[in-house]
């Protein structure tokens, strides 16, 4: 009976999580699709773009194949976009294999490479200054 409850969440926080991706997936390439323009709230807010300001322009141009500018609207996109193909592939091991092992994957990624993270935010921050994003 343990088992089966055991089982039985570790299902329900797959199907969760397969929500969750979907509606995160689905609204960013809504907002890709649609041609629509997030607004930055850290911009309107402080008068500076923030690291992540140009990110969809950026995500555009790089589905369009144009690397150059790709890296100029935003340099973080390349890692982020290789970021989502890794955990959607983690992602879809887990419901293949019914195991809840990305999160633990996806944390120990981020707890070893944290510096390389905000180091890489940083330099997007001053980039996106100086290209007045």
């Amino acid at each position: 009976m343990l088992m089966e409850t055991n089982l039985l969440n570790k299902n329900r926080k797959l199907n969760i999580l397969a929500i969750i991706y979907l509606i995160f997936f689905g609204s960013f390439f809504a907002f890709l699709a649609l041609n629509n323009k997030i607004p930055c709230f850290f911009k309107k807010l402080f008068h500076i773009p923030c690291p992540f300001c140009g990110l969809t322009r950026s995500f555009k141009e790089l589905f369009k194949f144009n690397l150059a500018k790709t890296l100029y609207y935003n340099i973080l996109s390349l890692p982020l976009c290789i970021l989502f193909i890794y955990v959607l592939i983690l992602f879809i091991k887990d419901i293949i294999k019914k195991e809840n092992k990305s999160f633990d994957v996806i944390s120990n990624l981020f707890s070893k490479y944290y510096f390389i993270i905000i180091i890489l935010i940083i330099i997007s921050w001053i980039l996106n200054i100086i290209h007045g994003i």
